[in-house]
């Protein structure tokens, strides 16, 4: 039994779980950098990864406090909170402390942003990040110079194994921003068409130009766009979407298409609908290779989550998220694809899947084979569905599949109107504590943007989920269709465009 009064027990904690930190940081960093250059997506979905870069991370932090405590435990080098905390304080190897609390605070704050990254800004979370590599580098030093094992041959041996790995982490991740910044420099060089939104600055949204245009179906086209501004970095997983905002004053959603490896680039495909003064029908008429256009971050609303076996249903223009999964599943996945339309000449990327996917995929034309295909029959009763489609479809599947394997993204809200009775609400917003008073004809964003509370509003019909706020006490009444209610509950989400509280007093926040 370990006898806690004996300073060789805390000199050993403090050894071991030194070590464990620097590995844990720099395997997190080596993870990190991988998924960036997805050579890992053929090991499992993005989301399984990003899971485990989380836990690295985390794991390495709670080293980092075991190690600052047992320091503080150790009666052998006597330090204060304050020596721990503050860097140059300590009067032991002050440098070399510093070192080790610079490289603290900038791994907290990396984990800490990690967490809350999809609360932020998508520029600040980012550029947080980078911290990490400054953190490697600090806590090399500080291991360097005031590790007790310095000189070992087995501590020697190690320290050159993991500066090593990274210093080519840090190589990698030049080498990938520069050939990232350098992609779109051909398409870049192409004449503007400039039909460009009167763009308004934003830490949510950038410049893009489309690179490519094409026709992949009867009135369905393919844009790919490109930041206009090289050092722009885009982040996202199957099954994110976008917002355009378009030079009609409208703002329109539309679900990325393409390979999220691709990270300079974006891919929607486009179904026009043919309606007067609408966005499709803009986007149609007016977008062209060379032409530029506010674009916000993805968003993510629709991920591709880690199960055995996987069936994917997709009616007409749904095609989109689905084909971006079909490019991050990985090979020892079991997974089939069934692709429902009226006309063989309307369905986008036909042809393609069918080259994908061979035998995987069922094709349902309702005019060659008289009418709707009986799902019933189809659903494998042991997968998880993901589908995309038209209201009724996706209402079928929820009376067919138990809730648990379902996962859908609507391009129409439901009608959720029957389900609650709207009454006044007294909300407050935590991070400034404004109290504001929604009456029952306005919506609880259009309370918050009169109060001069600057929350994103796209679609404003509960269906994009760019408003998302935080319930922080009080009981919400979920009206909106971005996710099921048990996952907004979950996380705490909120979408203050259509959804009220049960409440009288709702406590929101970021």
């Amino acid at each position: 039994m370990l006898d806690f009064s004996e300073p060789a027990v805390w000199w050993y904690i403090t050894r071991s779980s030194a070590v464990v930190a620097w590995v844990l940081l720099t395997l997190s960093a080596l993870w990190g950098i991988l998924l960036k250059t997805r050579i890992l997506r053929g090991a499992d979905n993005p989301e399984w990864l990003k899971v485990v870069h989380r836990f690295l991370s985390s794991l390495a932090v709670l080293m980092v406090v075991t190690h600052m405590a047992s320091l503080y435990l150790d009666t052998f080098v006597e330090f204060t909170v304050l020596d721990l905390l503050i860097p140059f304080r300590s009067s032991f190897e002050p440098f070399g402390v510093a070192m080790g609390v610079f490289g603290m605070w900038g791994m907290v704050l990396v984990w800490a942003t990690a967490l809350a990254m999809d609360r932020l800004p998508q520029k600040l979370w980012k550029g947080i990040h980078y911290l990490s590599y400054g953190s490697l580098f600090a806590v090399a030093l500080h291991s360097g110079m005031v590790g007790s094992d310095v000189g070992t041959p087995w501590y020697t041996t190690l320290s050159i194994i993991l500066i090593t790995a990274t210093s080519l982490a840090v190589v990698i991740r030049i080498v990938i921003t520069r050939r990232s910044m350098n992609a779109p420099a051909q398409s870049a060089s192409k004449t503007a068409s400039s039909v460009a939104t009167t763009p308004v600055a934003s830490d949510n949204s950038f410049l893009a130009r489309v690179s490519s245009r094409r026709q992949v179906a009867r009135d369905i086209v393919e844009l790919t766009f490109t930041p206009v501004d090289s050092s722009v970095e885009l982040d996202w997983d199957a099954g994110s979407h976008v917002t355009l905002h378009l030079g009609n004053g409208l703002e329109r959603q539309y679900s990325l298409c393409g390979d999220p490896a691709e990270a300079r680039v974006l891919t929607i495909a486009v179904l026009d609908t043919h309606g007067e003064g609408g966005g499709s029908s803009w986007i149609h008429q007016n977008l062209r290779e060379g032409s530029e256009i506010r674009v916000d971050f993805p968003l993510q609303n629709f991920p591709l989550r880690p199960h055995r076996r996987y069936q994917f249903v997709a009616s007409g223009i749904g095609i989109t998220p689905i084909r971006s999964m079909l490019t991050s599943l990985p090979a020892s996945r079991e997974w089939e694809l069934v692709y429902l339309g009226r006309r063989r000449e309307e369905m986008a990327y036909l042809d393609e899947l069918k080259q994908v996917c061979g035998s995987r995929l069922m094709v349902h034309v309702s005019s060659e084979q008289g009418g709707r295909l009986d799902l019933k029959k189809a659903i494998d009763p042991q997968a998880h569905v993901y589908a995309c489609g038209s209201e009724a479809l996706l209402q079928e599947l929820e009376a067919i599949v138990p809730a648990e394997r379902l996962h859908l993204e609507r391009f129409t809200p439901r009608d959720r109107s029957d389900e609650h009775t709207a009454h006044p609400v007294k909300v407050t917003w935590q991070p400034t504590g404004q109290v504001i008073d929604v009456p029952t004809n306005q919506t609880i964003l259009e309370g918050l943007e009169g109060a001069g509370i600057g929350v994103n509003g796209s679609c404003r019909r509960g269906v994009c989920g760019s408003c998302e706020v935080r319930v922080i006490s009080g009981l919400p009444a979920h009206l909106d269709s971005v996710m099921s209610d048990e996952e907004k509950d979950e996380v705490g989400a909120f979408y203050p465009c259509v959804s009220r509280a049960e409440s009288e007093t709702l406590v929101l926040g970021h």
